[in-house]
């Protein structure tokens, strides 16, 4: 059975909701200020995201729902362990970069939704070019960090 793009809108508005608790948490237990400051960037980047995303679901008739349904199989986490900041910078950077990963890949899935219009594509294209440009960006920090 194919998912309803509403649906996957929603699985993607749960995780930049749940990624945006993720990178607060770091930013709390972070003092390495290169890296606090792109979180508190990425962190208003997803804000910014999360609310066009429930206008979009809203403009396309869809309920938004920001929390996991209980009938979901698929864990819809972007991040697969808990960040921990053992002061190993180098480990939130892998993780973030796994986060951005699987983001661009929800990102790719709706865009190529067989029933998607040109207006909501037009409206979630930039939020995967921000998404594959971050990954470039923090591959290049992590390399830094090595």
């Amino acid at each position: 059975m194919e998912t309803n793009k509403i649906d996957v809108l929603n699985k993607i508005l749960t995780n930049t909701l749940e990624y945006i608790q993720i990178l607060q948490n770091l930013t709390d237990s972070i003092t390495h200020p290169p890296t606090l400051d792109k979180l508190n960037q990425l962190k208003v980047i997803n804000e910014e995201e999360s609310e066009k995303l429930i206008k979009v679901i809203s403009g396309l008739g869809g309920d938004v729902q920001t929390s996991e349904r209980l009938t979901d199989q698929e864990a819809i986490n972007w991040i697969s362990s808990p960040i921990l900041n053992n002061g190993d910078i180098t480990s939130v950077w892998e993780h973030l970069i796994e986060a951005e990963r699987n983001k661009e890949d929800d990102y790719k899935n709706v865009l190529t939704h067989h029933d998607i219009d040109r207006e909501t594509k037009n409206t979630l294209k930039p939020h995967l070019k921000k998404t594959e440009s971050n990954i470039t960006d923090y591959q290049s920090t992590l390399h830094g960090l090595e």
